[in-house]
């Protein structure tokens, strides 16, 4: 189940837009596969964060905030990653990725499209180990 489709991005950023960055060999047109590759690799990069937070499956529809942030890693990515440091799409991709490591670090919930219980967060694990044996204290009298 996709995140974010091509229509989304194009209401999202226009479709103008795409189409400019989609043609990296201009006057030929729109590169075929640049914006679903585009995608494709945003959604990969954000769900690699919200794995680290949840198990649990993504929605379908996918909640709002994860369209928004694929939607802005797929605009940097059309923009090949080449841009200025202050330029906005590398500001907002920035952005992005601090709110998807928030995510991860469980700072953030994910809610579900219904504005109800948010994803369950995975948190830290828990574990046991017997006492151990080579302490410092068992080793003092052993060296040279």
């Amino acid at each position: 189940m996709p995140i974010l489709t091509r229509a989304e991005l194009e209401a999202r950023i226009g479709s103008d837009d795409i189409v400019r960055l989609a043609d990296r060999d201009a006057p030929a047109g729109e590169d075929a596969g640049a914006v679903q590759a585009a995608i494709d690799d945003a959604e990969h990069e954000v769900l690699a964060y919200v794995r680290k937070a949840t198990s649990a499956p993504i929605p379908d529809p996918a909640p709002p905030v994860l369209k928004r942030l694929v939607a802005v890693i797929a605009r940097y990515n059309l923009w090949r990653r080449d841009v200025p440091v202050e330029h906005p799409a590398y500001v907002a991709y920035k952005d992005a990725i601090r709110e998807l490591q928030a995510i991860a670090a469980g700072q953030v919930a994910l809610p579900f499209d219904d504005g109800g219980s948010p994803v369950v967060s995975l948190g830290a694990g828990i574990g046991w180990a017997p006492p151990r044996v080579m302490t410092d204290a068992a080793l003092a009298g052993m060296g040279p």
